[in-house]
């Protein structure tokens, strides 16, 4: 199914809604942007690369959504206060957050540097917060708003050559359980997904076919995701029919990790 095609087949659970997806300018940011579009919502597609966000934003229109793209790097508080409070204003709300952006600096823990964590930080961990911290009073003053921050199954179960990356993921689980501790009694939600392998543009350029063939041997389902696949439990966490799910960790893996 064409990505055209796929963002335009959905029910409309979250019409007259405003979602802010970060990261959404491929791979898995974009299928949620996506199918928060179909079903409905007014979609902030926030990247720091322009062209691919613009580009997420016309496949939403073409299928008959709404969105904007909003360029900003995460790990910049004015930058991203800026793009949010335009959103809130020019929609009149904000109700949903999905803290998808990130980057890797991948190598073996002994040959890393300072800024390699540092880096890997600066996206995964403090551009959840400084979404967070844009997004959750505007949640707060109307007593309702969910957030799901995507983490990784390797924030759970760690892998060789990944420690900034692992340890970042595994930050976003107690932020995760921490915000919803806080939150849960103003009317936010917050969980996180934890994704297993998944079939993005950056897995297909960068992962050698080796590794992905060893990774699909020890998952049950035998096959990595498709992002769409991870889109909808995303999809889920985000609508009514979670109202009761607060702090919750989801893994989407096919198995792998378990």
């Amino acid at each position: 199914m064409s990505e055209k095609k796929r963002a335009g087949f959905l029910y409309k659970r979250f019409e007259g809604k405003v979602g802010l997806v970060t990261g959404a300018g491929q791979g898995i940011g974009r299928a949620i942007a996506m199918r928060l579009a179909g079903e409905g919502a007014f979609v902030g597609v926030l990247d720091w690369n322009p062209d691919t966000a613009g580009e997420t934003v016309e496949i939403i229109r073409s299928a008959g959504g709404s969105g904007i793209a909003l360029q900003a790097d995460v790990s910049q508080s004015v930058q991203v206060k800026e793009r949010i409070d335009k959103l809130a204003t020019d929609q009149g709300q904000i109700d949903f957050l999905v803290n998808n952006a990130g980057l890797d600096r991948p190598g073996g823990f002994l040959k890393l540097t300072e800024m390699s964590f540092l880096d890997v930080f600066k996206v995964h961990i403090l551009g959840a917060v400084n979404c967070c911290l844009a997004c959750a009073p505007v949640m707060i003053s109307v007593g309702d708003g969910r957030i799901v921050n995507i983490s990784s199954i390797y924030g759970k179960v760690g892998t060789k050559g990944e420690s900034p990356y692992c340890t970042a993921k595994a930050g976003l689980v107690g932020l995760t359980k921490s915000l919803a501790r806080e939150f849960g009694a103003k009317g936010v939600r917050v969980n996180a997904v934890m994704p297993g392998l998944t079939a993005t543009p950056t897995i297909k350029e960068m992962m050698h076919p080796k590794y992905q063939e060893a990774f699909v041997r020890e998952t049950p389902l035998s096959r990595i995701a498709d992002p769409d696949e991870i889109a909808a439990p995303v999809a889920f966490l985000l609508s009514d029919e979670a109202s009761f799910i607060t702090g919750a960790i989801l893994e989407v893996t096919g198995g792998w990790g378990m």
